[in-house]
Formats: structure tokens, sequence, C-alpha cells
């Protein structure tokens, strides 16, 4: 790095290639602020995403949907910039602790997600990140505050109280992120009144819906009152009674209905669209029927085989038991009681296999007798 090991500033051009490797880091969760120096010795190699700070932390905000656990602005310092060379460890941690007010102010201002332990940005927490950048940088620009292009979420609904959506309070989390996300992105584009009842120029750079989420989500809550609030893919989940994989279509139309029924007789909001939960629960059981079929016939198979073999083995044996010489007595050398035991066979099944083959024995026999004549002559 550029500090040596009493946190020195190295004078060089061995160093030329370092790059903005100086930062100051916000640990959200912790609440620290401090001074940073990445290893700009280390390539990046396959591991970048592993390297720290986190790369989804790196203040480069184009959307104000969700806040990294720690964020990182880059100090623009160089080798080469006359305005602002590289710090030293002093000159690194005088400067962390002269931002450190706009950190606090960014953390204080943060607004929790209900539901989610995650964060959403307001006005005032996003103008902070700008004012650390903008003190970043190599002119080292003085704080400009709370940025009048921003508007908070809840400002907006004071303003435009039809902006609010009665489906708003039954979404799922996954539709309620794309309602955030398209609030943000176009809300004020789309909503003239906000701007004009405000005085914002929706065209300024910038220019956005902040604390979207946060608001979505704390809506839902309000509109639900005190009752849990539950997927109805989880609902179904809970009451395998309702959908089974032999449900019928018919009985899908029907199922919203019904589905709502049960859950307002248990106080429960229901959120998502139920239709779409209903087929996706039935399609999700009936793989797993067609996944047992597979398994049942794969293990029916091996066992099919398995069989086969084991017979074609016992009749192996068996025949080998059978063409054995009798006894001084007459009496075969293994009883057809005795095999038809060991073979689990019936008796007369071992007799009349004894019987095929003395007849084959003797058919050969009396062949090798005529080939033996035949030759004589």
């Amino acid at each position: 790095m550029y500090l040596d090991s009493k946190g020195s500033y190295v004078q060089g051009k061995a160093h030329f290639k370092a790059g903005h490797y100086q930062k100051l880091v916000l640990d959200v969760r912790r609440g620290e602020f401090y001074f940073h120096c990445d290893d700009w010795r280390v390539p990046p190699g396959e591991h970048w995403g592993d390297r720290f700070p986190p790369s989804n932390g790196i203040w480069a905000p184009f959307q104000w949907l969700r806040v990294a656990d720690v964020l990182s602005w880059t100090i623009d310092s160089h080798y080469t910039v006359e305005q602002r060379p590289y710090l030293t460890r002093e000159e690194g941690n005088a400067f962390a602790r002269e931002v450190a007010p706009l950190g606090e102010s960014l953390l204080r201002n943060l607004q929790p997600v209900p539901g989610t332990g995650v964060f959403d940005w307001s006005a005032e927490s996003a103008s902070a990140g700008m004012d650390i950048q903008a003190a970043c940088s190599r002119h080292r620009h003085p704080p400009r505050g709370r940025r009048p292009e921003l508007v908070n979420m809840a400002e907006a609904v004071s303003v435009c109280p039809q902006l609010i959506q009665d489906r708003w309070a039954t979404l799922d989390d996954k539709h309620l992120d794309e309602e955030a996300e398209g609030l943000n992105r176009f809300g004020l584009h789309n909503n003239p009144a906000i701007t004009e009842a405000l005085g914002v120029d929706p065209d300024a750079h910038g220019a956005s819906l902040v604390g979207t989420r946060a608001w979505l989500y704390e809506h839902r809550v309000s509109a639900a009152a005190g009752r849990p609030m539950q997927s109805a893919a989880s609902f179904f989940a809970t009451h395998p009674e309702l959908v089974t994989a032999d449900t019928t279509t018919a009985e899908l139309r029907a199922m919203p209905a019904k589905v709502r029924a049960v859950a307002e007789a248990e106080g429960i909001v229901l959120l998502g669209d139920t239709g779409h939960a209903a087929d996706a629960r039935r399609k999700q059981l009936r793989d797993e029927v067609l996944d047992d079929l597979a398994i049942c016939s794969a293990v029916r198979a091996e066992a099919e085989a398995a069989v086969k073999s084991r017979h074609s083995a016992v009749y192996a044996y068996l025949y080998r038991a059978l063409s054995w010489e009798a006894q001084h007595s007459g009496e075969p050398a293994v009883s057809d009681t005795r095999l038809a035991e060991l073979a689990h066979l019936n008796d007369r099944i071992v007799a009349r296999l004894r019987a095929q083959l003395d007849q084959e024995i003797t058919e050969e026999r009396t062949r090798s007798q005529q080939r033996q004549d035949y030759d004589r002559k």
C-alpha cells in the first residue's frame, strides 16, 4: 500500500497502479464509520465478490430501494491527483471523523422495512450519502443537505392520496417490491400532482420517490389491522386439504372464494393471487406424484432385473445338481424333494426338469452311438 509499517505516506512511482484504493466505510448494522484501504497489490481474480468492502455496497445508487449492510465511498485520492494525494493513516482517520456526522445522519434517517429486517432509504439518508460522496471527491465539495429532487413516499401520499391503490394491501412480497420499484422509478413522472404540490421539478437530475418499499410494507401492515398475514402459497401448504393432486380444474376456479372464506374464518390476511397459488400448488403436488411414479418404477425395474438374474441362477444351479451321477443305490445324488425345498419350487417341477434332462442325456447318448456305428462302417 501507500502506507508504510508506521502508517506514513510512501512516495514513489512504484505505486502508480494503486488506483483509488482508499475508502470511507459505513457498517450499517454495527453503526461504525471508518477509513479503509484496499490491498491494491492483490489482483481481483475470480474472487472479486469476496473482497471487502462488498461490491453491492459501493456508493453508486441508481435506485433507492435497498440499503446494503456495508456501504462504501471511494476517496478520489491518487498519486497523480494534486488536489487530493493519498492519505496517511492519520489523515484518513481524521477525514473519517470529519465526515462522521453525515454517516450518523444517514443511519438516523434510514427507514426499517416491516417484517424484513432490512432498511430502506429516505430523502434525508440518501442526501447524506450524496454529501459523503461529495466530501470524498478531489474537490471536497461541502454538504448540500436535503436534495429537493428527492421526495419521500409519505410526503407524496400526503399531497396525492389518490396514489394509494387498494391492491397494495394484499400483494405478496415479490409483487409489492415490484410496485416499490415502479414508484421509485416513475412515481414522480406518472403523478404530476405530487411535483406540482411540492414544487419539485420531475425532470431534475436524480428526481425520484424515495422510501417506497418501507412505506408500502408499512401500509400493508396497517391495512391488516393487527391480523397475521400469510402468503397464499404458504396458506395452501399449511392447509393440504384445500388443494390436492386430484383437484379438478373446476374446483380450482372456485378456489379463490373458498380459500378467502377459510382465511377470514381464521383471522388471516391472505397475500398474493390465490388462484395462481392454487394452480401452482396442484402442479407441485402432481409433479410429486410423477416423481414418486418414476422412483417406484425404477425400483420395480431394478427388482425385476434382480429377480430375473436370480431366476436364471437358480435354474443353473438346479440343472447342475440334477446332472450329478446317481448314488450306488441308484438313487439320485440329491432327491427331488430336497432340490425343490432348496430352490423353493414344487416337487413336480423338479421331477419334470429331471425327466427332461434324463431324456436329453439319453437322446444325446443315442446320437453319439449312432455316429460311432456310422464311423465304423
